[in-house]
């Protein structure tokens, strides 16, 4: 029988512990003899560089000032350098943490007996504008460390800078365009056979704090792009909050076969040497100080062949409720008998129009996921409305090989879109109505393929988490879908005569040497949002008509979906969180080369989709892919909000409306579970390859914290409990929970299993390389294998990794006997919260809290009875300021 969640009395509110500091483990570096002989030649070639970077500019006659951009790396940490920087008349751009530094015999680690380690090590670069003062400051304090003087007053971090720095050099062409792709992208589609080719990219310029120099750099950068033969296509774009200032712009086809003749990509791009002496660019755009990146432009998505499709049959559309759910896509057609009555479409653009008939197909099948799921099987539609604001149009190059057919344009920001689009729906200051204010979850099942996640968030993501934290909102956010052809390594009459078994294996391990390629695609990054990647399955009842060399390459209903992108996220967390059906997406071989099926036939997860043919408003085909998982999540996240609403209605439990989104994320992460059957073929495989140092890290990349169980998040049963909670929490506070401990598991032995999850939406700074402000954790008082319960296994995520994003997901279980406890014990959880790239936090941090105590099916223990009853038994504490839970 379903028995509703149970809801934690609320915490109190203490202040916490000092946290104990533990010496951090830094790597052996060069003595100072050593580092002086290395750094000298550096600083030499970085006055030289700086000096023909000026003599080239001044013939521009643009009265540009000479600055350069300083790249500091360095073995090892130093914090809070962003004070001494300022004091060297410096100004400071931001700092990112380096990964999986190579050692050398200047820089290694060692182990505790001081014996060399092979370890790769971490590091730091920081990054900062400096004029010829700020240069001569820097010498001079160059020349303090070198000659062991004193540093003064708010800068002896330098001391620490000097010592273990790697190098120090000018931020150049590596950095703004071989680092991003954009060489190699400009190397396979320019060509000089080609003239007067229309070449678009994003200018991304470092985000300078005088508004006036921002305007300065505009105009200089305007007055470079002219003097090369191109021109701006949009207007600049500022979003302070997440350090962004942009603009689109199309180049002369010239100025970029100049600068390719220049520059070895693929040499440039796998062996990683310096770009070329700057100086010898003919272009001054592409050396010019303030430009941070170049990037692809136009965001899209891949579309398939015409399709045919079937007629299906929805129950009529009766709007009840409000809208608690967005979609940022591209325009649905709301006369489709799947959605009409039941979308609010919002299209202050003008989107709309520009869609002959038939091509609303993405926006379509999302808002048909979302209200209706995979119509394959039994379900039901949603009692509320889905608000639904078009972001993307139709392209009307998508008649092209190799256009889309949905896109944003190459002069528009996707940024820009999106932040209007959820200020637009949600703020309700200065007296605005806004059209949907109680939307909670926004789906977007949207990627830009040309840029895959690296090290530091795009802006898209960074824009993401700042409009999570602003307006308490979930992105529900697609991994974004791998579909490049790829190299099978046997053909496909090969392939097929392996048992199914071994077909998983060989694909498998195929798909474990293409995770650089894999990576997640912006803003499948997000901190703030739950990423969501794709499962091989779906409702569909056989693989339809049969087709020679089509066919699947992973048989199997448990694993993720060979269309899939892989993590990890940002600082290695735990990306995608959650893993959603998607449909069974099948392949076609030419011999060993597969690429994806192109059509809308069975197998896949049955869709709305906009017809041809006017008038036929009740077509549907199979679609597959990341955007259907993500749908499917959303779709969850909605009926989460319904029972939560349910709890307040009927059990009388406190949920603050501006909670909701965060308890919700929680709920949605918590019925989350790594598969023993997939891990168990997973690893092997990685074993085969050497990857075993981190097992459970590996295997959180291809499988985040599982498949998601929405059945089992819902509701409770006698042997399995659930006690939820929200609250908000700041820096100077530390809040208990009591967990009662159910009298019938006293001095038992017998299976149990802890699933705890503690979300949260943290507030953003992207100049540092934490990221995150906030920095939450949930632990018991002691540890999980000394509380009575002696959960001492950890079957599923690295305990660190968990503590790297903003949800903080474990399943602790034990078997051997639980000690014996009095009626009415419990455990004590405790939340904390800290301050991470920040010096102080003055926010209150919004959590969402979920605890679930269970044992086997049929073990004749009323756990939830039990811990229910308790839970009524125990004293309301009185909530603090910084406490307001459900």
């Amino acid at each position: 029988m379903a028995l509703p969640l149970l809801v934690f009395p609320h915490p109190r509110a203490v202040s916490p512990q000092p946290a104990r500091g533990f010496p951090r483990n830094q790597p052996h570096f060069p003595g100072h003899s050593r580092q002086k002989r290395r750094l000298r030649p550096q600083l030499e070639v970085l006055q030289q560089d700086f000096a023909c970077y000026k003599a080239s500019m001044s013939d521009t006659a643009l009265g540009i000032e000479p600055e350069t951009t300083l790249v500091i790396e360095i073995v090892g940490t130093v914090d809070k350098f962003a004070q001494a920087i300022e004091k060297a008349n410096l100004e400071w751009l931001g700092e990112w943490d380096r990964e999986a530094i190579e050692p050398d015999e200047d820089f290694y680690d060692e182990d505790a007996s001081g014996m060399r380690r092979r370890t790769s090590l971490k590091g730091q670069l920081f990054l900062s504008m400096a004029n010829e003062s700020g240069l001569r400051s820097l010498l001079k304090l160059w020349n303090l460390w070198r000659d062991k003087r004193g540093f003064p007053h708010g800068e002896k971090k330098w001391r620490l800078i000097f010592d273990q720095m790697q190098s120090i050099r000018r931020w150049g062409v590596k950095d703004s365009l071989i680092d991003t792709g954009m060489i190699q992208t400009w190397g396979e589609s320019v060509s000089s056979d080609l003239p007067n080719q229309a070449i678009f990219c994003q200018i991304e310029l470092f985000f300078r704090k005088d508004a006036k120099r921002r305007k300065r750099t505009e105009q200089t950068l305007t007055r470079l792009l002219e003097e090369s033969g191109g021109q701006i296509r949009s207007e600049f774009l500022e979003i302070p909050s997440i350090g962004l200032h942009a603009v689109k712009a199309q180049l002369s086809d010239d100025s970029v076969l100049n600068l390719l003749n220049k520059v070895d990509a693929k040499k440039t791009m796998s062996d990683g040497p310096l770009s070329p002496d700057i100086s010898t660019l003919s272009t001054p755009l592409f050396k010019y100080h303030e430009i941070m990146y170049f990037r692809p432009t136009g965001q899209n998505l891949t579309t398939m062949t015409e399709e045919s499709g079937v007629p299906a049959e929805f129950p009529e559309g009766k709007p009840e409720l409000s809208p608690t759910v967005a979609i940022l896509d591209g325009v649905p057609n709301q006369m489709h008998d799947a959605l009409k009555n039941r979308v609010v479409l919002d299209d202050r653009d003008g989107l709309s129009g520009q869609y002959p008939v038939g091509k609303r197909r993405h926006g379509t099948a999302m808002a048909s996921l979302i209200i209706h799921g995979d119509t394959s099987g039994l379900t039901f539609p949603l009692n509320r409305e889905v608000y639904c604001r078009p972001i993307m149009q139709y392209n009307e190059k998508s008649e092209i090989v190799g256009e889309c057919d949905e896109y944003v344009p190459p002069d528009i920001f996707i940024e820009d879109r999106v932040e209007r689009a959820v200020r637009q729906m949600l703020d309700r200051r200065d007296g605005n109505s806004p059209p949907a204010p109680d939307v909670k979850v926004i789906n977007f099942s949207i990627g830009i393929r040309g840029r895959p996640f690296q090290w530091i968030p795009s802006p898209l993501a960074m824009l993401l988490d700042w409009l999570s934290w602003k307006y308490r909102v979930l992105f529900c956010v697609s991994a974004g879908n791998y579909d490049d052809r790829f190299d099978l390594g046997v053909t496909y009459q090969e392939f097929s005569k392996l048992s199914e078994q071994d077909q998983v294996e060989h694909t498998l391990r195929i798909i474990t040497k293409q995770l650089a390629e894999r990576r997640l695609i912006s803003p499948a990054e997000s901190l703030n949002s739950v990423t969501v990647g794709a499962l091989h399955v779906d409702e569909s009842k056989n693989d339809g008509e049969p087709r020679e060399q089509r066919f699947d390459l992973l048989p199997s209903n448990t694993l993720f979906s060979p269309i899939s992108r892989f993590g990890l996220g940002f600082r290695r967390s735990v990306k995608p969180e959650v893993f959603f059906p998607a449909g069974r997406q099948f392949y076609e071989a030419q011999e060993r080369i597969v690429c994806l099926s192109d059509d809308y036939s069975k197998p896949g997860q049955r869709t709305a989709w906009d017809s041809p043919v006017a008038g036929e408003l009740s077509k549907t085909v199979y679609t597959r892919g990341t955007s259907n998982a993500t749908a499917l999540a959303t779709r969850s996240a909605a009926r989460i909000y319904d029972v939560l609403l349910t709890l307040q209605e009927e059990h009388k439990a406190e949920m603050p409306e501006n909670l909701a989104a965060v308890l919700i994320k929680t709920l949605l992460v918590h019925g989350a579970e790594q598969s023993d059957e997939v891990k168990s073929t997973l690893r092997p495989i990685l074993a085969s390859r050497g990857d075993t140092g981190k097992l459970k890290e590996l295997l959180s990349r291809f499988l985040g914290y599982g498949a998601v169980d929405v059945e089992r998040v819902l509701s409770c049963t006698e042997q399995r409990a659930t006690v939820i909670a929200c609250g908000e929490i700041d820096a100077r506070h530390m809040h208990e929970y009591q967990f009662p401990l159910p009298n019938g598991l006293s001095g038992r032995q017998l299976w149990r299993r802890m699933t705890v999850t503690l979300a949260w939406f943290s507030p953003i700074n992207p100049k540092h390389r934490n990221y995150r402000m906030a920095k939450l954790d949930l632990e018991p008082q002691g540890a999980w294998q000394e509380t009575p319960l002696h959960l001492s296994e950890r079957p599923n995520s690295d305990y660190h990794q968990v503590k790297r994003g903003t949800v903080q997901h474990e399943i602790l279980e034990g078997e051997k006997m639980i000690a014996p406890y009095e009626q009415g014990d419990h455990l004590e959880l405790r939340v904390l919260c800290k301050a991470d790239a920040t010096e102080t936090l003055e926010d209150s941090i919004p959590y969402g809290l979920a605890v679930t105590l269970e044992v086997a099916e049929g073990v004749n223990v009323p756990i939830y009875s039990q811990i229910r009853d308790e839970i009524r038994l125990q004293v309301p504490v009185e909530a603090s300021p910084g406490s307001q839970d459900a």
